[in-house]
């Protein structure tokens, strides 16, 4: 098949999974056989560029931006796979293209203007249940009103005026709840849910380490400052990554120097070898999250899971017992599910490779994404 995969790439000042998952979808379909082409923007070289902040909001209404239509011309793909088209993406163009495209919900933006379905500690549906006029009095958008207004405009009446759901032919979800969620909305929405997956890695195998490790965007709903807040002292946790939280975080942990250490951004190969030497990882999300990038690496690499009860996804990635869950706010759980691991490490990261084999490898997502291209072009 030719397939066109379309992306705007997040900033790499905020490091995505979304990125790296674009990127390992793409090389698993080339290497499967088929013609891809990646149709992308990068924030980091269109923010630079004269007018882009207004260019931007007006691409996140959805009501003018950018079109990769003369690329989809030359390139005449039977599928169009978009991941994400915000901020640097029109949406304009889809209505000519809507019988091959598929779109991977990689979050909640048609319907909610952070995507997260979150806000200020607890799960939000107003933008659902009321207006999507709520997010800008509540600045949901890097907590600011003007900033949040287009988004707020574009997830209007409950995502009934997205170009992504009126002009996909199939949508993709990573979890069951968001299924019922999308499916609530009263939109005639074709749904699967196709978890994603890891790329291999190959990581020198030696001696676990007393660590444990978190790996992800330091900001509010990823729960990493509740996460320190109820970390047991006589336990080092190791911390990744950057984020709107960076300065709290370090502020945190400054008291605790034989508890806590912060590493910042790392290169991937040196974060999945300490993925791999971890005694677990942990996912302390707050939000609805999907199927964080991270989890899959680290169940992939045998390094069992600690994931929040609040993510989505936290039953399925536990499943078989490659991983254990906790309540983020109650510190009895999370000393209890460190417990566990500890004393079950070697076992636990045997179910976790299997775990992953039988869900969310390679093989298993090439399996159910061809099954749908393959329902698209035949109902075309």
């Amino acid at each position: 098949m030719k397939i066109a995969i379309v992306h705007s790439f997040y900033s790499s000042d905020q490091p995505s999974g979304e990125n790296v998952v674009v990127q390992a979808q793409f090389h698993a379909l080339s290497n499967a056989g088929h013609q891809v082409e990646l149709v992308s923007k990068h924030t980091d070289e269109e923010q630079h560029q004269s007018g882009y902040k207004i260019r931007a909001a007006l691409s996140a209404a959805n009501i003018y931006g950018p079109s990769p239509t003369q690329e989809l011309r030359t390139f005449s793909p039977d599928i169009i796979h978009i991941h994400n088209l915000f901020p640097n993406w029109g949406s304009d163009w889809m209505k000519e293209w809507s019988d091959r495209i598929v779109t991977t919900l990689h979050n909640y933006r048609p319907i909610c203007a952070k995507g997260t379905l979150w806000r200020e500690g607890h799960d939000c549906y107003e933008c659902i249940d009321q207006s999507a006029y709520r997010a800008i009095s509540h600045k949901c958008y890097r907590d600011s009103a003007i900033a949040t207004l287009p988004l707020a405009y574009a997830s209007r009446e409950r995502g009934h005026h997205s170009p992504i759901l009126l002009n996909s032919r199939q949508l993709i979800v990573l979890n069951d709840d968001a299924f019922r969620t999308y499916n609530s909305i009263g939109l005639p929405l074709k749904l699967s849910v196709v978890p994603n997956f890891a790329n291999e890695a190959h990581v020198e195998s030696k001696e676990i380490e007393d660590y444990w490790l978190y790996v992800g965007r330091l900001s509010a709903e990823k729960g990493i400052l509740r996460l320190i807040q109820n970390w047991p002292i006589n336990e080092n946790l190791h911390i990744v990554g950057a984020g709107p939280s960076s300065n709290a975080v370090t502020d945190s942990i400054s008291p605790f120097p034989q508890t806590f250490t912060y590493l910042g951004q790392l290169p991937s190969d040196d974060v999945r070898s300490r993925i791999k030497h971890a005694k677990g990882l942990i996912i302390p999300s707050l939000w609805r999250e999907g199927i964080p990038t991270v989890a899959l690496e680290a169940l992939q690499l045998g390094t069992p899971i600690l994931v929040s009860d609040l993510c989505s996804s936290a039953t399925s990635l536990t499943e078989g017992g490659g991983g254990s869950t906790f309540d983020p706010y109650d510190s009895r759980t999370l000393k209890n599910a460190l417990h566990k691991v500890k004393a079950n490490r070697a076992e636990m990261s045997s179910m976790a490779k299997h775990v992953y084999d039988r869900r969310y490898s390679e093989k298993a997502w090439l399996r159910s994404i061809e099954n749908i291209y393959h329902d698209v072009i035949t109902g075309r």
